[in-house]
């Protein structure tokens, strides 16, 4: 309040205390003008005091405001200085890891593979910080006590004694916001086999994270959370490129396999992320005979003029692509192989379902068809051996599912102590 507004108010209750003073005894019977004059004066002290209380109390508001302000200010000076770490620690980690390969000479193309990979991982933290809700979280004037440094915001979000599955969808995704960022993310790999001999020849990558708790976060639980929120494509592009980058650690190791990698509907729509991931892979095309790509039938239908460019680019390098979730068997094995598909996965139950089951003529006729173009088969969700008797009169090459082997996570191949676990030739 201003000086002029305070001075006003003092002016108005003096004015009435004094004119109490000379009119209250005029119409109060025994009371004394010494008297009304003392209540007069008390009148004005206790206005004085109330009025000092009021501006108190306004001018500690607005210091609380001004706390909240500033508190606020620094609330977001740390999350920027925590970002800035992050990334300055990834940029440091493709360093080392360009520093690590012992050649006292790097050739351009060294050089240019870590420019890229820097490069990539410069636009996934900037979408990691940029992306999802604002927090939004009040902040009282009690609050001010507590130290922002300890503050629930800056703790790394944990589950505790919980089960995933009841916590918030909102502390779930702040779990996997850090989780990312602080690289506590597993790589897990379910076998896909040959049939019938079961031999393992393939594996598909699932990324789990963890906590700060150490508890396990599995695909199907994040994934719905996630799309519902506005970290899906952040999320999905960053699990893809780490996936990425495991199988590329992996592949440094003399596995001689080929993993199996989803790309997702959203990161087709993010071209910025796209365009740079591609590049990368171009310049590490030493591992297109390691990596499979798949994408859902559902996504090549909705996207097949955008992904088009972008997946004959990969293909060029000698990237192969397999078409999974397929709901509708109506698809042209030969237009796919043109495309670069290698594979197409088709799930149990839509062979096997009996309300739905095709004739054993027009599975034969899909399996001839495949072949026909070079693209093979794979058929996942196999978990009884009773299914796997009935696809075994249809001939099929390749299945995948718990009865084979459930997704299990891979030991860091940069462990040199022991053998690495998974390894096929």
């Amino acid at each position: 309040m201003s000086i002029q507004f305070h001075a006003i108010i003092f002016s108005c209750y003096s004015a009435a205390s004094v004119v109490a003073m000379f009119v209250l005894p005029k119409y109060v019977h025994g009371l004394s003008y010494s008297t009304s004059i003392l209540f007069g004066l008390l009148f004005i002290l206790a206005g004085c005091l109330i009025q000092e209380i009021s501006s108190r109390t306004a001018n500690e508001r607005q210091a609380v405001r001004r706390l909240i302000v500033l508190r606020k200010a620094y609330n977001q000076n740390q999350k920027d200085l925590e970002r800035n770490r992050d990334e300055l620690r990834r940029v440091y980690e493709v360093l080392e890891n360009f520093k690590s390969k012992g050649d006292a000479t790097k050739t351009p193309g060294d050089i240019e593979e870590v420019a890229s990979e820097v490069k990539v991982l410069h636009g996934l933290v900037e979408q990691l910080y940029s992306s999802g809700k604002t927090d939004t979280r009040p902040v009282t004037a009690a609050s001010l006590d507590v130290d922002p440094s300890t503050e629930d915001g800056l703790k790394a979000p944990s589950v505790g004694a919980r089960d995933v599955n009841d916590i918030s969808r909102d502390l779930l995704v702040e779990i996997i916001r850090d989780a990312l960022r602080h690289n506590r993310v597993d790589l897990h790999l379910q076998p896909i086999v040959t049939l019938p001999q079961r031999k393992r020849r393939f594996f598909e990558s699932f990324i789990y994270i963890r906590s700060a708790d150490g508890e396990v976060i599995s695909p199907l639980q994040y994934v719905g959370v996630a799309r519902e929120k506005n970290l899906s494509l952040a999320i999905d592009n960053m699990l893809l490129f780490r996936s990425v980058q495991l199988l590329q650690n992996a592949h440094k190791q003399n596995y001689s396999t080929a993993f199996f990698c989803d790309i997702s509907a959203d990161t087709f729509g993010d071209q910025n992320f796209l365009s740079d991931f591609i590049e990368y892979l171009e310049i590490n095309r030493n591992m297109a005979p390691c990596v499979v790509f798949q994408l859902s039938q559902s996504d090549l239908a909705a996207r097949a003029d955008d992904t088009g460019p972008d997946l004959q680019r990969l293909v060029d390098v000698g990237y192969r692509l397999c078409m999974n979730e397929v709901t509708d068997l109506n698809f042209d094995p030969t237009g796919l192989a043109q495309l670069g598909f290698r594979f197409v996965k088709i799930h149990v139950k839509h062979l096997l379902k009996k309300n739905i089951m095709p004739t054993p003529e027009s599975i034969q006729n899909i399996k001839i068809s495949l072949d026909e173009a070079g693209v093979d088969l794979i058929i996942d969700g196999i978990e009884t051996e009773q299914e796997l008797i009935e696809l075994l009169d249809f001939n099929i090459d390749l299945g995948q599912g718990y009865l084979f082997g459930e997704p299990r996570m891979s030991k860091d191949p940069s462990d040199n102590t022991k053998p690495p676990e998974l390894r096929v030739v």
